[in-house]
Order: structure tokens, then sequence, then C-alpha cells
């Protein structure tokens, strides 16, 4: 059954014996045709040394002479090869003489030269000699032995055991590399050297097998063809060149063994799924994958539970412990409900507000179900609403909390659950640890209460939006309307988001006109068709409204990511383009603005995070409002707001994040859009721009440029290689980055920061000012690289000129960092 997988670089094709046959040419034309792959991985071979002895010619015709048609077929259409040989063409005495001792190894060496003689007149062709493999699938020793309970075993024959995933892992760096490799042919094994019998004494050990074992010599074991007496491999030299750990075989036995139990705990947990009460759907492709053995879709969607974190869950839709599905879904709403009974009285209430992504609708019914089957009055919006709209509701409506099913900007394939508390703030201390726990609590779907249909489901009508749009006009600038000669013109996207059924709108009702909206980006469709992501971080998500504000002369552009809360803006560059502002540009743009109308004095405070321009905060002392500094997301921007007894005015985050005002309790991008338009008229309206403006701040305040690189780090390993680097960061401050020296390392984990609540940051300052900080992501794969740096401008000096000083400054840093 033909098989497919994913990692983050390349897509994998397995095909069975029946979907290709390599004796069978015109099958193998027929297949490399549709599949056009850039590499063949042969692994196909006919193994039966003994039966070789007796079936020379169908050793012959698998090994040697298919081999050659398939190289053949892979050379003629520019595909690369890698074939799979053996040790047994060695003479076997530790030398590295080729003279095979058996027909099996004579056809197999028939075949490596058959392969190399296909590509001689070029073409990247790599045949890997392996010896000694096992795996926990399969026939092979490792298996053998695990399921004996006494074993007589030759300890006079040696080699290097070597673990089919390490050899899998070297082919996949292989492909990868192959630029850099010469072809040819290479030894491979894991590092050390055994007998069959030190080898199977560790397997026992290891497995805490109490089988009885015996060392016996070769000479009591009598075979049809002859063995190696010493099958040792140097696998040096295809390590070096692939850059590959040294690892000792004992370790490697000890991660088939570790991949062996997590196996066996995957497939537990898939056979659950594949029956009640989990529904049909599930239960038909769960069942379907065992049946044809996907076991890469079984580890990637069953070897974790979906981590519940501090804002919730996000991830890839589809069935299993470690997907965003109905299940994982309605257990984490059961644990929020077991929270709220067991901390708050009275009559219970919960928001649920959902946006465009696949099943979105379908969860927040979920969602609705499981809090009336709780005893909790579920407030379901009918249709898709921003996310600040939810924080708003929440508020409004004094809830004890909110749900918003969405995952922002990821990814199409991705789903997820934020909640909120009654304050309408994402949930933080104490909050989110304690539903954390009762989430966790949370075994499987048979602790799930439901109640689908129940009268505690309310469905809300028009009134909370039109009190949401009213929040919202309450920013407005009546000045700034009242003196317009000359009216903007918008352009604007909702990238197949929410922000299409409520920006535009509020916009209007805010007093613009001429607002243009992308009209093939204006529909919601969570397959998002037109972006390769919706990202308005991202400056080709923007590439299609940019295009419309250059038709319609746009003053200003914007772009809102698919749940509303995130804007991207790009404006006139003078010279008949847009230029793209990034998120600390865009909210010191905002926060001269929203003081310049008034705000002043230290019962006022605005806010940003750790990694957002430090311009923020000088922009807050020019006007003499107070400033607060929180962590990396909004949560903690909303707990500021509530635990704070000044006035709270603007807050902004570098990822294109702005809350004016108390519209809600999380970045808003409605009120953004609103606010960053009245602005632009408000520049327009003076003679000036939004280029200009910002020279103006950067002249006045001091001249900071920002920079982010993001690393991803996918599959399962990807967060301890990701928890490994922040160990590296700890153990290891660097002395100099980029040429300058170093002088503190804030460290957000270890307490040395009192006015801020624990993290995994960490933060390098220069002498000349500069701050390289360092964050895993909390919501993706990923870790994240933010660099800021400065320098004063005179007013003789050339803008441009300083710029680019300061992006050079920024590229020597990432370069030294990363390193």
């Amino acid at each position: 059954m033909r098989s497919f997988s994913v990692d983050a670089e390349i897509r994998w094709v397995g095909l069975s014996r029946q979907e290709l046959d390599i004796t069978k040419s015109e099958q193998m034309s027929d297949v490399l045709d549709e599949l056009k792959p850039d590499f063949v991985v042969n692994t196909a071979a006919y193994t039966a040394v003994d039966k070789a002895e007796s079936e020379v010619e169908i050793a012959t015709v698998v090994n040697a002479l298919a081999v050659a048609e398939l190289a053949m077929a892979c050379a003629s259409r520019g595909v690369g090869l890698v074939h799979i040989s053996t040790d047994y063409v060695y003479r076997g005495d530790g030398s590295a003489d080729i003279d095979p001792l058996n027909a099996y190894g004579r056809s197999k060496y028939e075949g490596e030269k058959a392969a190399v003689n296909a590509f001689k007149s070029g073409g990247d062709c790599f045949v890997i000699r392996a010896s000694w493999l096992y795996d926990y699938e399969g026939r092979n020793f490792f298996n053998t032995m695990r399921g004996l309970e006494s074993a007589r075993v030759v300890n006079d024959q040696f080699g290097v055991p070597t673990w089919a995933g390490a050899l899998a892992a070297a082919i996949r760096q292989l492909v990868l590399k192959s630029d850099e490799v010469e072809s040819g042919v290479y030894d491979f094994s894991d590092d050390g050297r055994a007998s069959w019998y030190e080898f199977a004494k560790e397997i026992f050990e290891r497995t805490g097998s109490n089988a009885e074992l015996t060392a016996v010599g070769t000479e009591e074991f009598p075979t049809v063809a002859r063995r190696p007496k010493d099958s040792t491999l140097d696998g040096s030299e295809l390590r070096e060149k692939l850059r590959l750990e040294k690892v000792r075989w004992e370790d490697r036995l000890q991660m088939c063994i570790d991949e062996l139990k997590l196996w066996e705990q995957v497939a537990e947990r898939a056979e659950v799924w594949s029956k009640e009460p989990y529904d049909e759907s599930t239960r038909e492709t769960v069942s379907r994958w065992i049946e044809e053995g996907r076991k890469h879709d079984l580890i990637d969607a069953f070897h974790k539970e979906m981590e519940f974190g501090t804002g919730g869950m996000r991830g890839v839709c589809g069935p299993g412990t470690n997907r965003i599905n109905r299940a994982t879904i309605a257990q984490a709403t059961q644990g929020l409900s077991n929270y709220l009974r067991a901390n708050e009285e009275g009559e219970l209430k919960v928001a649920i507000a959902y946006d465009c992504r696949h099943q979105s609708e379908e969860l927040a019914d979920v969602v609705a179900s499981v809090l009336a089957g709780n005893g909790i009055k579920a407030l379901l919006y009918p249709a898709l609403r921003p996310t600040p709209q939810l924080s708003f509701t929440v508020r409004y409506l004094e809830c004890n909390a909110g749900v918003v099913i969405t995952a922002s900007h990821n990814p199409p394939e991705y789903n997820g659950f934020k909640v909120y508390y009654a304050d309408g703030g994402q949930i933080v201390p104490p909050h989110d640890t304690g539903i954390i726990n009762e989430v966790r609590k949370i075994e499987g779907l048979h602790e799930v209460n439901f109640a689908e249909g129940s009268d505690l489901i309310e469905i809300l009508g028009g009134e909370v939006d039109a009190e949401f749009r009213r929040k919202v006009l309450t920013l407005k600038s009546n000045e700034v309307f009242e003196a317009i000669e000359d009216e903007i013109t918008i352009a604007f996207t909702g990238l197949h988001g929410t922000g299409s059924v409520c920006v535009p709108s509020a916009l209007s009702e805010f007093g613009f006109k001429k607002v243009f909206e992308v009209q093939s980006q204006s529909i919601p469709d969570g397959s998002f068709p037109t972006v390769s992501s919706p990202n308005p971080e991202e400056g080709q998500a923007l590439k299609e409204v940019i295009d419309l504000g250059e038709s319609v002369r746009a003053d200003i552009v914007m772009g809102t990511d698919p749940d509303s809360d995130r804007v991207g803006i790009a404006v006139p560059d003078g010279k008949g383009g847009f230029q793209l502002l990034n998120g600390n540009e865009t909210g010191a743009l905002l926060f001269d603005y929203v003081l310049s109308r008034g705000s002043s004095g230290k019962e006022q405070f605005v806010a940003s995070t750790v990694v957002t321009s430090p311009l923020l905060m000088k922009i807050a002392e020019g006007y003499g409002v107070g400033f607060v500094e929180t962590l990396t997301g909004f949560k903690h921007i909303a707990k500021a707001i509530a635990d704070d007894s000044r006035e709270y005015v603007i807050g902004a985050e570098e990822s294109y994040g702005y809350l004016v005002g108390d519209t809600a309790r999380d970045k808003d991008a409605v009120s953004a859009c609103c606010m960053l338009a009245e602005l632009a008229q408000h520049l327009k309206n003076k003679g000036t721009t939004m280029i200009e403006q910002l020279e103006s701040i950067h002249r006045r305040f001091g001249m900071y440029q920002e920079s982010l690189k993001s690393v991803t780090k996918k599959g399962r390993d990807g967060a301890a290689e990701i928890q490994a680097m922040m160990v590296g960061f700890r153990q290891n401050t660097p002395e100099f980055l980029g040429g300058e020296k170093v002088v503190a390392m804030r460290d957000f984990s270890d307490g040395s920061i009192p006015e801020l609540p624990l993290s995994n940051v960490i933060q390098f300052v220069t002498e000349q000012g500069s701050i390289v900080t360092a964050r895993p992501s909390g919501t993706e794969p990923k870790i994240k690289f933010y660099v800021s740096v400065n320098r004063d401008l005179g007013p003789d000096d050339d803008y441009h000129q300083a710029k680019l000083e300061l992006i050079g400054r920024i590229e020597k840093l990432l370069l030294s960092f990363l390193s």
C-alpha cells in the first residue's frame, strides 16, 4: 500500500512490492513518470542468504539485473539514486578487500557495479553498504531475540549493530546534501564493535528480559552459505561528509527501544480512537491508518497528548490525541467547565466565537454542547466574529469566561482553542495553571458531558455586534473629520478571514467612504486560496491589496489576519509605490498619534512587551505618561490594564498587535484599522505622510530599527532541539555579538527580573544599546530571535544613510548570534 509522509523538507512516498516490483521494468517506468521523484531510495533486495546458494538466478535477477534497470531508468530521467547494499561484498576478515563469500554477496556486488555504471555520464548515485541492520519492526536479530526465553548465540562473529533508524536519518541527510557529497560507494554503521553474543546480551539487558543466553562458536551453527567472521564497517567517511553525530551502537539500541515503547503507546491509543465513543469519521480514518500500516501518520497523531498551554491549544486538525478535533476540543472544554464550577459562583456563562477556519463552526458547537452538558450557559455567536469582539463580549455580558475557535495566522491545516477569563483577557495566573491542571485530568472522551440542543445554548443576536461597533466608534476624533478637505482612499483585505465581515463596516461608521476591498479575498475561506500564508506580518500576504492600492491610489493599505486581531499596513513611499511598515514602526506611529491627542500625566499609562521596540517607551517618556513593560503576548498587557489603577491609553506589540483604549482586552485589528485610517487622514489634513511622520518621530525620540528571525524545528524532536538551544545560550553567554560587547544578559526564567512572571526568554544587551532576544514560540514549533538597534539623529544627519547603518548592525548581530 502506497504511503506518504512529509517532514520539514522532504515528501516521502513509500511503495510496496505490489506497487513497484523492480523486476518489472515497465511498472518501474510508469511509477517514475507518475511520481517524478528527485530521488529513489532502493531498499528492495533478495536477502535469503542460504537459499541464494541454490537460487543464484533469482538472487541475481533481484539484486543485480533489476538494480541495473532501476539505475538506468533513474539516470535517464535525471533522478538521483540511493541504493542500499551489504557488508557481504567484503571478504569478511575485517579488511576492505572485495571478495564475497557467498552467492548473495556476489549478487549484491553485481548490483552495486550496475548502479554506479548507469550513472557514469553524470547524476547522483550513492551506494550505501550497511551491516547488522535491526529495528523493532520486521524480521531481524533484535526482534528475534526479544521474543525468546533462551538463546544460544555465536560469540566469534563480529560487526557493528546498526539501527535502521540511524540509516534512515543518514539517507535523509544525504538526499538534502547530495550537492555536497560526491557520488560513489560508502559504508555506513553506528560506532563501535560487538559479537552477536554481545549484541544479544545488550538487547536482553535493555529490554529487561530474563531469557537465558549462552555463548557458542560458529562451528555449532553450520549454514549453507559462508558467513563473514568480521563485518565491522567504518562509516566515518560518510558520517563526516554529512556532518552526522558519532553514536555508539549501544546508545542507538536504546533509541530503538525507546521508539518501540513509543510505538506501543501510539498503537494502544490509536486502537481506542478506532472505536466508539469517537465519531464515525474519526473511527474510519484511524482504522484505515492501522489497516494500511501508516505508522508515520499514527505516530504524528498519537505520540503525545495535545498540550493545553497558558493560552489554550493550537495545532493541526485531524484525528488523534496530538491534533485539534472534536474529541480534544471537548476534553479541553470539560476541563474548563470543571475549573469554572469549582471556582466561580452563581449562574455560569461562557461566550463563544469562531473564525473562518476549517471546522471552526463545528468545533464551536462542540464547546457549546459540553458547556451546556455541565450546566453552564453557552452564549454562541451564529457566525464568524473577530477575536477582539469575543474579548469585548465577555465583559459586556458579564461572562465568567470566553472561548474562541481560531489558529490566528497559522497555516490552513491549523485550528485552536483560546480561552479568556471574566476580565476579557486571555487566561493568566492563577487561572491558566488551574485550567491546565483540570484539562490534564481528563483521561478520555468518556469523561466528557455533552448536551447538544440544550436550552442552555443561547445564540447571540445583533445587539452585541452593535455595542462592539459603538465601543470602537468612541475612539473617533471629530476634529480630524471636521478638518477634511481631501478624504483619504483606503485599500483593505481581510485575507479570507473575519476582517471582511467587520472592518469595512467599522471604517464606514467611523466616517470613511472611499474604502476599496480586495474582492478575491473578501469571502471567508479557511483554505486561504490566494495566499501562501494568511499572516499580514509577511509581505507576500499583502501583495494583492498593495496592487489594489496602487490602482486606486490609496493613502493607506491594510490587511488583517483570519481572526482580525492583527493588522499590517503599507503606505505610499513617495516614489509611486508602497512601503510595508513593520509592527514596531506602526506601533510608534500609533503611540505618537494617540498620545498627541491630549494624553499626558502619570495618571495614565501605555504598555508594550519586552521584544517590542524601546522606541515606544521613549515616546511615552516624551509625552510624560507612565509606561509598563510586559512579557510577550497581549494577555500580559491585558493583565496590566486590569491590575493598574491608572488610565490605560494604548498598547502595542511588535507582532502587529495594537489596542487603543478599552474596546477589548486583547489586540484589536478592528479598532486599530480605524485609528490608523484616522491617522492617515490627520496627516493628509496637515499635508504630510506616514513616512515623513515616522522620520519625525525618529528625529524627536531616537532612531530605532528592529528585525525578527524565526527558526522552525518541526516534528517530535523539534521542541527538544529548541530547548537545547536555550540551554546553550544560558550556559555559554557570548562576550561579543556582531562586534559589540555584551554588557548584560536578562534571563526571564530565573526570577532575576522580579517585576515580571517567569518566562523562557533570554535577552542580551550590548554596549551600544543593541538588544538580542531569544524566545521559543508558545504556539508554533519555532524559536524567534529579535534584534533591536538604535542611534541618535542630529538635525543634519542623513536619515536614509542612518537607516542603512542600523540595518547593517542588525545583520552582523544575527549572523554572530546564529552562527
